[in-house]
């Protein structure tokens, strides 16, 4: 599968790359997430500034490219400007929170997988619920690629979103 990968809490959070590793064992994955945490900006855009992209490496090698924007923008430089093909689904997370209740109308985690979906494509919004600092992001991916396998069975419709919490537990 081709994933354009994303998230809210910006281009180093340890929920992304926890996410990547996983998914990039079985996948391709293109990360473009913002260089900075964006947390609760909901649906916006950048407007009256340019965006501008940076290729950056972590992890040991792992590339991404760092976006001055928000999530939202994100997708749309990453579907535009960065994949060379369409990608078969979006996926924003690991957030460092829940993204429940309300919560879904002001994060940048949900939105950015919202906007995958308004693009066309079928997208997944992943977040690790955690009531002080996040530990268990590896259970998150597990749970994120064991979801993917399942999809490939059962196609995920363009219209769809997911938005799947886990809890912040041993897998």
């Amino acid at each position: 599968m081709n994933i354009l990968l994303t998230n809210d809490d910006g281009i180093y959070a340890d929920g992304l790359w926890a996410l990547h590793e996983k998914l990039v064992s079985r996948h391709v994955v293109t990360v473009v997430a913002p260089d900075r945490e964006r947390s609760a900006v909901g649906h916006g855009i950048t407007l009256h500034q340019p965006l501008r992209t940076t290729k950056i490496t972590v992890n040991n090698g792992c590339q991404g490219y760092a976006v001055n924007g928000t999530p939202v923008d994100c997708i749309k430089i990453g579907l535009m400007e960065i994949l060379g093909m369409k990608p078969d689904m979006v996926i924003s997370g690991i957030n460092a929170g829940a993204n429940m209740g309300d919560d879904v109308l002001y994060s940048g985690t949900v939105a950015a997988a919202m906007e995958g979906r308004f693009l066309g494509f079928p997208a997944i919004a992943v977040s690790l619920v955690a009531a002080q600092r996040p530990a268990h992001f590896e259970t998150a991916a597990k749970v994120t690629l064991a979801l993917l396998e399942r999809l490939k069975a059962v196609s995920l419709a363009a219209e769809t979103i997911l938005n799947v919490n886990v809890p912040d537990l041993p897998f």
